[in-house]
């Protein structure tokens, strides 16, 4: 499917693009675009899912059940953002304001796809007046290890009459998975450094806010456990929710999916209008 389901709510309208890694490609609230629109790859617009691994995976090298696998790398060294970001998904259903969708890994027969264990990734993007929902999960045929998560990309200005509005991110709590000299965990968790940040969070003490001030607020939940904020580029700010931090599935505890007992998390965006 090329064209892009569209979702209304309201006066709130989102678009949803299977053949663009199945990305939320336009939240409109109030006349007001909220994502980035256009990128340098698949991995700097829009919002877009993450299996069957989350962030960099180190020198795309996976090694589980005693087998190593290797996976493409596309940010030299490593292996960026899972398998599912620039594949076509399949609408497995849809209505006015909610798309449930789908997409495969782990044929054998297709040379293209280099995960070695097959499963389905699935996910439901459901859109209200105030608010947006997301579920997203992974279905194995046979224990694998895997993460999953979102990545959505929020615009830094909005325009209105009276000039721009510079968003900003709001983090409370928390401490960082401290970064090696690949970008990747060391293994110590330290305090928040200054921004600018690319690193991963644990323990936030509430959800994570962008604020348009005195326009537009949106708060970022979800029942994941990792976060990662990256405010590194003129283009968006990023507020992620992850089931694992970076290369978690080279750690010493990967999560691992079996047919009985799939991977599953949720993601909800709630905004509200700010006075003047």
């Amino acid at each position: 499917m090329s064209t892009q389901v569209r979702l209304q709510a309201g006066d709130s309208t989102a678009l949803i693009h299977p053949a663009a890694g199945g990305r939320v490609t336009s939240l409109v609230v109030g006349g007001h675009e909220l994502l980035v629109q256009h990128g340098s790859d698949a991995f700097h617009w829009g919002s877009f899912p993450m299996a069957p691994w989350v962030g960099r995976l180190r020198n795309g090298r996976l090694d589980f059940g005693g087998r190593v696998e290797h996976m493409p790398v596309n940010a030299r060294p490593h292996a960026l953002h899972g398998l599912v970001s620039d594949r076509p998904w399949t609408v497995t259903a849809t209505g006015d304001t909610c798309v449930e969708l789908a997409v495969d890994l782990g044929d054998p027969a297709d040379p293209a796809d280099p995960w070695p264990w097959p499963c389905r990734v699935t996910q439901s993007v459901a859109l209200a007046e105030d608010r947006m929902e997301f579920r997203l999960a992974v279905h194995a045929q046979e224990p694998m290890p895997a993460d999953i998560g979102w990545h959505p990309w929020f615009v830094r200005e909005l325009s209105t009459p009276r000039g721009t509005v510079e968003a900003e991110l709001e983090v409370r709590g928390g401490r960082v998975y401290l970064n090696d000299a690949d970008g990747l965990p060391s293994g110590e968790l330290g305090p928040p450094p200054p921004r600018p940040w690319d690193y991963c969070f644990l323990g936030l003490s509430e959800p994570p806010t962008v604020r348009w001030t005195g326009l537009l607020e949106l708060t970022v939940d979800s029942d994941c456990d990792h976060w990662v904020f990256y405010d590194m580029e003129p283009a968006g700010l990023c507020a992620e929710p992850w089931t694992g931090p970076p290369n978690s599935l080279n750690g010493p505890t990967p999560t691992v999916v079996t047919p009985a007992q799939p991977l599953e998390a949720r993601m909800s965006w709630t905004w509200r209008t700010l006075g003047a």
